[in-house]
């Protein structure tokens, strides 16, 4: 419910342009002779000048325009004057995006018009039904013209664009009718909707895929084959419906919005809706108006009480004419008269009502600073009798929705924005904290994060989450559903309970309805109850009307679909509503893809999937029954979310297809594992104060890093947990670039709200270079707070990146045939190296540790490829172990050489061969132990000692406390700061395993 008013580099598949051949076709048929009529005027709402732009980013090489996956929220929407765009500051977005241009086109005579379009890279002209210019593939800035029969009067326009790199341009011409020359379609041509909402979000856009459907890859589009649909509404009734609630005799009581102006939220009563029924048989009245957005409504004892913007409001009817003619105010909570701080929901149960109170945010969603009122973000209770507040919890955002669990508990669901990279569904709970920070702090700011139950991935399946309601027959008895406004229909979530805490799946459950879905409620028939909303712009699902009513009723139609989906200790058992056909059976390892990735909160709006890897499933086995497969996937982890996808064919018994194929599973804990302790934390994910989130320089780890330390007080606090009190090592990695000043910065370090000293940040030289300063600190079992904070006293002007935090002088394991979570890409990406055998390839570029070191002793084992006696020198498995990602030892097949030369195995590269070949035969396991003493700088950044290195090497020594003379080159600047061990990829399949690494004391 968000009014607007570093994604980390990772690798996508190359998109499958689905539209490129029908685009082909139509492009031979481009004039259409017919005079193309012009939109009726009173279809139109109202217009303001100027077409909106919506631009998509795809993170992917584009070779041609596509289809959007339906229900995606743009990252750019704004209304341009005209088109005619050649920006990344014009369009929003710099390079592999797609563009959307819609409006209204007003022609001012009947004729004959010439259009001319201009792009670079592809796009596509649309005039009403008519394909007018189509100019899609990868090329540079050049036109194309196409000519259209068109009415005087108002025709929709629409224009596609996707620019892959390089150049960007677009725009349209015309030659009207009589004209001699083509010139830019004017402003007062060209015509949008006028005050929209206009909704934005961060990440990747996706295209349909070739093989994509409706409930496979794709959203559904029909109603659950289980239910009946039946409409409510009977002609003149379009309620944007903002809470229901039944009274006792069937009739249901429903709040409407209203306007964010003027208190215009009204409440009504519709009668007949429950049974057997249908629009002529529904009555509705006005029970109740001039009530500010309510968004939620109870009835207790005959009294109908409403949840408006400032307060919760109980109305009755005295004198039995069907309105309400006492209005008593029960409670009033803080609000700051900001559009976006709703109360949301209204339970009741056993004396106490709960609700949320959402945060203020400025127009475009971010979160308002300061806030206008205290205690914002927090779900509450209020006392039926006393009308006192209690606080139950805090850190949420736009918790739109809230609903009973299996066990009484409260369950709410939260919107992307702000802190949240996704939205998610909470369990309430005591003292709890969700995530959502706000200035001033909130009540519950300072206590650990508490886990979502399920992440709800932006765009796939949810955007804008609303109600959450348990399900108490049928199938999925136990189960929630979530209704959605902007991707609409109902999502169905499985709660599974691991180490006494809920985690579980989410899957698509239905569409086809009327409007997007803002409040669910279960009726007393049985039936769920559906209230619509939707706003001008793209909030609200596409297509679809602002309003309405329906109701959902199970008519016992079997459905073949995954109805329970449980964590086990080695991956997941699924368990069908029906037995799987023979042949799904026969295949069912491979009938399964698998991802997963985590999520890291910062102060940005949303943000992007982090660690996104795919996982293969080892094993598929068939229980008895025919109906559950339990699936052995390698590689999960902890605090993921987990897809799981098994795109059709695949039948049941009967021959049925999946009604969806897709899951997704969030992974808070895996059954049984011991949970090893967390090392790395992320400074953008802490709790930020004057210090925003950047990505403007690369390789940084997690979604970007914390930037800006220039005020006294900016800081950011990470929540550190540890399972043993102790001394331990805090390794900050950070970055020092020459501005405002080249040379040592400060900033002061608090643990435990304790100064701990002020921490010294050499030079990186540039800000392109990474190094990290280690502290000793004490912290106290279970929750600590690390806090790097500008004062007086400090320069600040650092980037920090992520905190390293091990028990101090640990011996460090960089990889143990295990993951590699130690190593990134030197272009930041996730590692791509295979692991098999307790052993990593070299793959798709060399690999550095997030870490970064001074002295230390390293101990590295590696085997080498076996080639050919004409493959020779540098050719012969060439790789290489950098120290401080500044000093080469070579990595090569050397055996047999008599006399090593300087480019040869264990060589400081270019600069001293080994004293002795100690090489063994490839094909066999070779060490290396370096023992290496860093350089050192004065006060002044001056080297005045050169760095040396002791190597044995199959336990040999080749180097006895040599001088490094500098860069053996492919390296990175020499400088006073820390650096990381690197393994090169020279191309060659060399093999390492068995790495780790002694931080020495200075």
């Amino acid at each position: 419910m968000t009014a607007p008013s570093r994604r980390r580099w990772q690798r996508r598949p190359a998109l499958v342009a689905a539209g490129t051949a029908m685009a082909t076709l139509l492009a031979t048929a481009l004039a259409a002779p017919a005079t193309a009529a012009p939109t009726t005027t009173a279809d139109v709402p109202p217009q303001e000048p100027g077409v909106t732009l919506r631009s998509y980013d795809m993170g992917t090489a584009l070779s041609a325009l596509c289809t959007l996956k339906p229900a995606q929220t743009p990252n750019v929407d704004k209304l341009m004057p005209q088109i005619n765009w050649t920006s990344t500051d014009e369009f929003g977005l710099t390079d592999r995006f797609i563009s959307h241009v819609t409006g209204n086109l007003t022609t001012p005579v009947e004729g004959s018009y010439t259009f001319r379009l201009t792009s670079d890279d592809g796009s596509r002209l649309t005039i009403g039904d008519q394909l007018v210019v189509d100019h899609d593939g990868r090329h540079g800035e050049t036109a194309k013209e196409g000519t259209v029969t068109l009415a005087a009067g108002l025709h929709p326009l629409r224009v596609e664009f996707f620019d892959n790199t390089g150049g960007q341009v677009l725009r349209l011409e015309w030659r009207r009718p009589g004209a001699a020359n083509f010139e830019l379609v004017p402003t007062s041509a060209l015509s949008t909707d006028a005050g929209v909402v206009r909704v934005t979000a961060p990440g990747w856009k996706y295209c349909e895929g070739a093989t994509d459907s409706a409930g496979d890859g794709l959203p559904l589009d029909r109603v659950h084959p289980g239910y009946t649909l039946t409409e409510l509404r009977p002609d003149g009734f379009e309620p944007q419906v903002t809470g229901m609630a039944f009274r006792p005799d069937g009739a249901l009581v429903l709040s409407t919005w209203g306007s964010a102006e003027n208190p215009t939220g009204e409440i009504y009563v519709a009668e007949g809706v429950t049974g057997q029924t249908d629009p002529g048989k529904v009555t509705y009245r006005r029970f109740a108006d001039g009530l500010r957005e309510p968004q939620g409504v109870a009835v207790v004892d005959g009294t109908v009480y409403v949840s408006q913007k400032h307060e919760l409001t109980a109305l009755r009817d005295t004198d039995g004419d069907g309105v309400a003619d006492d209005r008593r105010t029960v409670a009033t909570w803080p609000w700051g008269g900001n559009f976006h701080e709703f109360a949301f929901g209204l339970l009741y149960r056993d004396g106490f009502f709960h609700l949320n109170l959402s945060v203020a945010i400025n127009q475009g969603g971010a979160t308002t600073v300061p806030q206008p009122a205290p205690n914002r973000g927090t779900s509450i209770k209020v006392n039926a009798r006393t009308g006192k507040i209690s606080y139950v919890a805090g850190g949420l955002r736009t918790p739109n929705g809230i609903g009973w669990g299996p066990r009484g508990e409260v369950f709410v669901t939260d919107n992307q924005g702000g802190w949240l990279p996704a939205s998610k569904l909470v369990q309430i709970q005591q003292g709890a904290f969700y995530n959502h920070y706000t200035t001033p702090a909130g009540p519950f700011d300072d206590k650990p994060v508490t886990r979502p139950v399920v992440w709800l991935p932006q765009n796939e399946i949810a955007n804008s989450p609303s109600t959450p309601v348990l399900l108490e027959q049928g199938p999925y008895a136990g189960q929630l559903v979530v209704g959605d406004v902007t991707y609409g229909g109902l999502q169905r979530v499985f709660l599974d309970e691991v180490e006494g805490q809920y985690q579980g799946a989410v899957f698509r459950h239905t569409q086809g309805l009327e409007a997007g879905v803002n409040e669910v409620t279960l009726g007393p028939d049985g039936s769920l109850y559906l209230g619509g909303l939707g706003a001008g712009g793209n909030w609200g699902q596409e297509g679809k009307l602002r309003y309405g009513l329906q109701k959902l009723t199970p008519n016992g139609t079997s459905v073949f679909e995954v109805k329970q989906m449980r964590a086990t200790a080695g991956g997941f058992d699924l368990e069908y509503t029906r037995p799987l056909s023979p042949e799904t059976a026969q295949r069912l390892a491979e009938a399964y893809q698998v991802t997963q990735w985590r999520y890291g909160a910062t102060s940005q709006y949303g943000g992007p999937k982090l660690d996104q890897e795919t996982l293969r499933v080892t094993k598929a086995v068939l229980a008895a029954n025919g109906r559950t497969v339990r699936l052995k996937i390698a590689g999960l982890k902890e605090n993921r979310v987990v897809h799981v996808r098994s795109p059709r064919p695949f039948s049941a018994t009967d021959g049925a297809e999946l009604w969806n194929t897709e899951a997704w599973y969030t992974l808070n804990e895996i059954p049984g594992r011991v949970v090893q302790p967390q090392t790395f934390f992320e400074a953008e994910e802490g709790r930020t104060v004057g210090v925003g989130m950047a990505t403007d320089h690369p390789a940084y780890s997690g979604a970007g890093f914390a930037a800006g330390f220039a005020n006294d007080g900016s800081s950011t606090r990470i929540s550190v947990d540890v399972t043993e009190a102790g001394n331990y090592d805090l390794a900050m990695r950070y970055s020092n670039g020459p501005n405002p000043y080249s040379g040592v910065k400060q900033l002061s370090l608090y643990v435990n709200g304790k100064r701990v000293e002020q921490t010294v940040f050499p030079s990186t030289v540039t800000w392109q270079e990474w190094g990290t300063v280690t502290t000793k600190a004490r912290l106290r079992r279970g929750h600590n707070v690390v806090e790097y904070r500008k004062e007086a006293a400090d320069s600040g002007h650092v980037n920090l990146d992520v905190l390293a935090v091990r028990p101090r002088g640990e011996r460090i394991t960089l990889f143990d045939g295990g993951d590699l979570t130690e190593w990134q890409h030197t272009d930041g990406r996730e590692p791509e190296w295979t692991v098999a055998g307790n052993a990593m390839t070299v793959r798709n570029g060399d690999l550095r540790t997030v870490q970064a070191f001074g002295d230390f002793r390293l101990h590295v084992e590696f085997k080498l490829p076996l080639y050919p006696p004409e493959v020779t020198g540098q050719a012969r498995a060439n790789s290489g172990v950098y120290l401080q990602d500044r000093y080469e030892i070579q990595v090569l097949d050397s055996f047999g050489i008599a006399v090593p030369k300087t480019n040869d195995a264990a060589a400081i590269y270019t600069q001293k061969a080994p004293d002795v070949n100690a090489a063994r035969p490839p094909e066999t396991w070779q060490t290396y132990v370096i023992e290496y003493r860093q350089a050192r700088y004065d006060a002044t950044g001056a080297k005045v000692a050169n760095p040396r290195v002791t190597v044995t090497w199959n336990g040999v020594l080749v180097h006895d406390d040599v001088e490094i003379l500098g860069p053996t080159g492919g390296s990175r600047p020499e400088g006073p700061a820390t650096g990381a061990i690197r393994l090169q990829d020279h191309g060659d399949p060399v093999q390492y395993r068995n790495i780790w690494i002694k931080p020495l004391d200075n």
